[in-house]
């Protein structure tokens, strides 16, 4: 945002530190100033009656020195609602050097201290010839002020009104509309400006209708839908709301009477409508970061203030203005300890400097006492009528249900609670009747109302098993006030234990003890970012300046947190497979098929949970290989069986034989010390993948699906270290003929009791079948070593004798040799 340097000095008494040195500490304690540029009127296409003999600097003269500065202020998102105006960076500035602006007579929210000391006063009047507005979308249009002004001279703006626009990169237009955009970029709030006797019937705020047309001020014909607000009047759209003005009622020279409008819109909308249509402006940039509706009628107080100054006028109609504001809003109090601020900051602030950095930034700030402050509280609304779902916000303190009676009078002692009295009941500390103190809070189950057995917002889901409906504030000697449906008094004083809505006490609840003050704030209503204590702190920390703070190491003990051993193993696989070359990837967890269906769908090849990984793992190699001559991947995830869910691994590698996968995995194994580990024959697959006598996956030809949980179950950090032998290894080949059932673990088993020590490898090369013959063939490497000497032929040659002989007794088994390598 661009941000005239003498339009900031002008709110002040005292003349401001120089531009550079002022865009270094908004850059420290507020927003980043992204450049400071220096601005000549005498360069500026500015025309006025003054500039006409404007004289060309002579030979060799010096350069003009600069008129204003202008500051490029980078406002962050948050603050959008209140510093996208002069009027914020200014308060901004205040609080930072405590400087007063001009007029300030009391709070810096004090309308005065606003707009200095407007010349009128508007009053909502209504008489017969009062201007027509009609709001059809409340929702949309939260308030709508608008006046009617008679006879007034469009002509150019006065030289410092243009001045202060051409700094910004505003161009002037004329007095009426320049003065809009004036307070627009003076106090954030846009405004526009109507041709009144341009205007068929009543000004209506609704949506357009399908295929609507505009044509905007700058001659852009627009096509509108039904979900874009417009104000209209009985012919057709006047302008695009919060956006655009249009062309029909656009002020001239030859306009003698306007309608000023200001307005709140729901920013949401405007958002969606502005992206729609293709068209941002300084208006909706404003509309979309939200504004306070409050500011509607500080901005038509200041508009007016100029307009009757610049551009003549007779004055109001009589019964000219509306101001259309069905739901105000209460203000915000939130409640603060100082020692809560110096412990979250990290250092001691003294509280009556806390006090005086939140004043200075148009916070209200009173010490109280939290107890007393709520007992004055409830008193006082006794008689209040009863009104189940009033709103906090909007219908206190005129009605009240019970649970929003409690929270309204704990609020407005800065103590933020749950609005629900089951979410009350949870959030509070638990005390015994007989420890009962005025400000505690009584919880019933009256079997009257509404009983909820779960929390609605805090700790959702919650249960309470003995449930909850009403509740009360205690006010000590037996005495409890609440809201109660059931008299007609509305909220009432009574003796609990007589009380019919106390019969069935469920619980007593602490949210505030006793004798502990604290700073009772009060948000100004520009400030809607600030909501919990938390955003105070951070305010104090900001001004206070974030450079003053120490930096401390913590002195909480720092105790590491207990492994996560799904994380810790998932990394070392990964290391494993990327290691191989694979790479990893992330597949969804839906599929065609699957034991558990999916009530609403994505599409319908994705209508049930995944039952494995290998699925899709291998549709996307499929893909892949489109573009790649190999594809390795592999992915790590859950997997969802009427069993439950569970993690699972797989790997695909297209170019990779049974082997090459399966050294692989011998090699994750044996990295995650798994040792026991052995691949037995699969009926559908190429091996069962076993460790011990559990099964942990299959073995495919080019592919594996592993149980990632039992592997973590399985897995050892420590593993077995000797020596490697300095002795050659002899190989050996060794194949038979077993019937078809016969599994390969039973014939490893023969062969390694038998060899004994110095066998120190079984590895299963192939496996043929011949079905005719109702047998297969299995045959085997065979490697032999020992550690204190090298093997002689006749060593090695007796023990395959050896193991041979073991082999051929078995019943049904036929060895035969194979040369050696």
């Amino acid at each position: 945002m661009k941000v005239s340097y003498k339009w900031l000095e002008s709110f002040f008494e005292k003349k401001l530190p120089a531009p550079e040195k002022l865009a270094e500490l908004l850059t420290m304690h507020s927003f980043e100033v992204e450049q400071v540029s220096a601005v000549n009127y005498q360069s500026s296409a500015i025309s006025h009656r003054s500039s006409a003999k404007s004289r060309k600097p002579k030979a060799g003269s010096r350069k003009p020195k600069a008129d204003d500065f202008v500051l490029d202020i980078d406002v962050l998102p948050n603050r959008a609602h209140d510093c996208l105006s002069h009027l914020g960076i200014a308060r901004e500035i205040g609080a930072i050097l405590n400087l007063k602006t001009k007029n300030q007579k009391s709070r810096p929210d004090d309308r005065r201290s606003l707009v200095g000391r407007a010349k009128i006063k508007i009053k909502e009047r209504k008489t017969k010839d009062s201007l027509g507005i009609k709001v059809q979308e409340p929702d949309l249009c939260r308030r709508y002020t608008a006046i009617d002004v008679e006879n007034v001279k469009v002509k150019d703006s006065p030289k410092w009104l243009k001045e202060r626009l051409l700094a910004i990169g505003q161009k002037p237009i004329n007095n009426i509309v320049d003065a809009t955009n004036y307070v627009m970029f003076e106090l954030g709030q846009p405004l526009h400006a109507f041709d009144a006797d341009k205007i068929n019937g009543a000004i209506v705020v609704r949506k357009a209708e399908p295929g609507e047309k505009i044509i905007t001020l700058d001659n852009q014909e627009v096509e509108l839908d039904g979900d874009i607000l417009v104000i209209a009047d009985e012919k057709g759209p006047l302008a695009i709301a919060g956006i655009k003005g249009g062309k029909k009622a656009e002020i001239t020279r030859e306009t003698k009477n306007i309608i000023l409008e200001a307005a709140n819109f729901e920013p949401t909308n405007i958002r969606i409508a502005s992206r729609k249509i293709g068209i941002r402006t300084e208006s909706s940039l404003r509309f979309e970061a939200e504004i306070s509706p409050e500011f509607t009628a500080v901005a038509m107080e200041r508009v007016m203030e100029i307009i009757l100054k610049i551009a003549g006028g007779k004055g109001i109609r009589q019964g000219a203005l509306v101001d259309y504001y069905p739901r105000k809003r209460n203000g915000y109090l939130l409640g603060l300890r100082p020692r809560e601020a110096s412990k979250l900051l990290g250092i001691e602030v003294d509280e009556r400097e806390i006090a005086a950095i939140l004043e200075r930034l148009g916070f209200a700030v009173k010490k109280i006492d939290p107890i007393k402050n709520i007992l004055k509280t409830a008193k006082s609304l006794a008689g209040k009528p009863y009104k189940y779902g009033a709103s906090i916000s909007y219908d206190a303190p005129e009605c009240f249900d019970c649970s929003s009676f409690v929270s309204y009078v704990f609020s407005r002692a800065g103590v933020q609670i749950p609005r629900t009295s089951i979410d009350q009941y949870v959030f509070g500390v638990p005390v015994e009747e007989k420890d009962l103190k005025p400000g505690d809070v009584i919880f019933s189950n009256s079997k009257n109302g509404k009983v909820h057995f779960k929390t609605v917002d805090f700790m959702k889901g919650t249960k309470i098993k003995e449930g909850v409906d009403h509740c009360g504030i205690y006010l000590g000697g037996g005495k409890v006030i609440h809201a109660s449906r059931h008299n007609s008094d509305g909220i009432t004083v009574e003796d609990y234990k007589k009380s019919r809505q106390f019969k069935n006490i469920k619980g007593f609840r602490r949210f505030v003890d006793e004798g502990d003050a604290l700073f009772l704030v009060e948000v100004p209503f520009w400030r809607l970012d600030v909501r919990i204590k938390e955003d105070l702190i951070e305010e104090i920390g900001r001004i206070y300046g974030y450079e003053k703070i120490p930096a401390l190491l913590p002195k909480e003990s720092i105790i590491p947190p207990a492994r996560n051993d799904n994380f810790f193993y998932a990394e070392i696989i990964r290391d494993i497979l990327t290691g191989f070359g694979f790479s990893e990837v992330y597949n969804y967890s839906f599929d065609k098929k699957g034991d558990i269906k999916i009530l609403n769908p994505v599409s319908s090849d994705k209508a049930y949970l995944r039952k494995n990984l290998l699925r899709n793992l291998a549709r996307a190699a499929e893909e892949n290989l489109k573009h790649f001559k190999r594809v390795k991947i592999f992915e790590l995830g859950k997997i969802f069986t009427l069993a439950g869910e569970t993690a699972s691994l797989a790997a695909i590698d297209t170019g990779a034989d049974f082997y090459e996968m399966k050294g692989v995995l011998e090699e994750l194994f044996e990295r995650l010390g798994i040792t026991d580990f052995y691949f037995e024959e699969h009926p559908q697959k190429a091996a069962d993948v076993r460790i011990g006598n559990t099964s942990v996956g299959e073995l495919d030809h080019n592919s594996f699906e592993l149980n990632f949980e039992m592997l973590v179950k399985l897995a050892e950090e420590e593993a077995e270290y000797r020596p490697v032998s300095r002795y050659p290894a002899v190989k050996r080949d060794i194949s038979l003929f077993v019937p078809m059932d016969t599994k390969v673990i039973e014939v490893m088993d023969v062969i390694e009791n038998t060899a004994g020590p110095l066998l120190v490898d079984t590895d299963l090369f192939d496996i043929y079948e011949i079905p005719e013959e109702g047998r297969k063939s299995f045959a085997f490497h065979l490697v032999f070593q020992s550690p204190e000497k090298t093997l002689s032929d006749k060593e090695i040659n007796d023990l395959m004798d050896k193991i041979m002989d073991a082999l051929d007794a078995q019943v049904e088994w036929e060895v035969r040799r194979v040369k050696e390598l």
